[in-house]
């Protein structure tokens, strides 16, 4: 009989073990509910989209595919905070994985929050693989920012270890000489023929402009200036194409018509819009794409019509004259002197809105004296 109990004890004993340990594993892999959009998320594409990933989370919770998903089409679709929230999930659910951590460093620097992206982005770097240098190049362009020189050199350290000489590698030293006022050795880095056309929109020749200004040789800093473009480089990381994939919506469609119209692409620029209004028939951005797709489609009258309805709608409209304006000056009859004495008279309006606005001077300049 005393067996038997000491062994209902050991028995019993171990079956608490086993229910404590199961529970644990329940608790930390089942994980929240999703976080879901307000009802203020009118869009009648992404809407939909997201209620169907928070459906397919709460469905099963430990379902990380689906969370991170979800996440990145909050992302995708510049809803940041939901975004942090469902990666802030992600990451404590599955705190071994680089994604969750990278992603919420991504969105938190968006949001502003550069300390928190760092902190996310330093677990990130510490889970990475042996050849995953984004992380660390990441880092030190934030680092840079932050004029926290010891820790971007310690960063571009180690992402030259897993990749040597990288873009983004040459980049950040580039930038990191400069930031030390050491223009020559900027120099040394990066004027460089293959690292100049391998980056978008003239960036490195920003940089080289700068490098020359340093050095006070005005003439190449202006020539280098001079083939810059505005923007910095959006360096894409390992899931950037996965939050591209995701990006569904009003807005998607909105760029995707922007990019068929860059394209040359009209009839298919058609369609889209079409489609669009279908959803919402209001969006001023569409109207103007809109208006401009009958002028390349030949029909300059209907794009007219269109662009003056516009007009009447909000008389401060300077991007929809700008247009209005771009048009009349490729059509032969409004160019006479009546016709572009209203034409100037256009381009007077947008510089008394906008006194500073660059293609109303440029235009007003080129059209012939009255």
């Amino acid at each position: 009989m005393v067996l038997s109990r000491n062994r209902i004890k050991t028995v019993s004993f171990a079956l608490l073990v086993v229910a404590i340990f199961l529970y644990i594993f329940f608790i930390n892999s089942s994980g929240e509910l999703a976080i879901r959009p307000s009802n203020q998320v009118k869009d009648p594409i992404l809407r939909p989209a997201l209620i169907a990933f928070a459906d397919k989370v709460d469905a099963n919770t430990s379902n990380g595919k689906a969370r991170v998903e979800l996440g990145m089409t909050y992302e995708g679709a510049g809803m940041n905070e939901l975004a942090e929230a469902t990666y802030q999930q992600f990451a404590e659910q599955f705190p071994t994985k680089v994604v969750g951590w990278y992603r919420l460093a991504i969105v938190q620097q968006k949001q502003g929050k550069s300390e928190e992206a760092i902190q996310s982005l330093l677990q990130a770097a510490e889970l990475a693989g042996p050849k995953m240098d984004s992380p660390h190049w990441q880092l030190a362009f934030w680092y840079i920012d932050l004029g926290d020189f010891t820790n971007a050199s310690k960063q571009i350290a180690l992402a030259h270890s897993k990749k040597p000489n990288s873009m983004q590698v040459q980049i950040a030293k580039g930038r990191l000489a400069l930031a030390q006022d050491n223009p020559q050795l900027a120099l040394e880095i990066l004027n460089n023929n293959k690292l100049i056309a391998s980056i978008a929109d003239g960036y490195v020749y920003q940089l080289l402009g700068r490098a020359y200004r340093a050095l006070g040789e005005e003439e190449k800093s202006r020539k280098a200036w001079g083939r810059a473009g505005q923007s910095k480089p959006n360096w894409a990381d390992p899931w950037t194409h996965q939050v591209i994939d995701h990006v569904v919506g009003l807005n998607a469609m909105r760029q995707e018509i922007m990019i068929q119209m860059r394209a040359n692409n009209s009839f298919v620029a058609r369609k889209l819009i079409d489609e669009y209004f279908t959803y919402d028939k209001e969006s001023r951005v569409v109207r103007r794409l809109d208006a401009k797709c009958d002028f390349i489609q030949g029909k300059a009258a209907l794009a007219m019509k269109k662009y003056n309805q516009l007009l009447m709608e909000d008389r401060t409209d300077t991007v929809t004259m700008i247009l209005l304006v771009k048009l009349r000056i490729q059509i032969v009859k409004f160019q006479t002197a009546e016709e572009v004495a209203i034409t100037k008279g256009i381009l007077s309006d947008v510089l008394e809105i906008s006194p500073d606005h660059p293609q109303a001077k440029i235009i007003m300049d080129s059209l012939p004296k009255l």
